[in-house]
């Protein structure tokens, strides 16, 4: 019996010391804070690719290469203190995002697809980017 309770124990003493430790670092997300977009200009073309709707366009030279193959780009809408995360439908406008090295694109169209009959107002954007 003392024989198979020292064998257990040696077992559990090698398997204990046998583990390996491993210590990932990430780096910590960026935050950008924009407090008013540029213009909305109408993109109403019969071009494929058109969004049928408005389009503004920013410039975040924060994002990279990094983000496009490995990281994420978070876009929130703040809405009096609120953030709201795109995409999203406010005041009956929808509101989609996408995003290409060093530059944002923000859409806007009504909730039905259909063409907004004025620009949207000027939106203040949370960028959060995540390695």
């Amino acid at each position: 019996m003392k024989k198979i309770l020292t064998l257990i124990c040696c077992t559990i003493v090698l398997a204990a010391t046998s583990c390996k430790k491993e210590y990932v670092s990430t780096s910590p997300s960026a935050t950008t804070i924009f407090d008013t977009t540029p213009a909305f200009v109408l993109d109403n073309s019969s071009n494929p690719g058109s969004i049928h709707g408005y389009t503004t366009t920013l410039a975040v030279p924060e994002i990279t290469d990094y983000y496009n193959n490995h990281g994420a780009v978070l876009v929130y809408l703040d809405d009096n203190g609120t953030y709201e995360q795109l995409p999203d439908v406010y005041d009956g406008i929808s509101y989609r995002f996408v995003y290409t090295k060093g530059t944002l694109y923000i859409d806007a169209q009504n909730a039905d697809g259909s063409v907004p009959t004025a620009a949207p107002p000027a939106l203040k954007l949370k960028i959060v980017l995540v390695p």
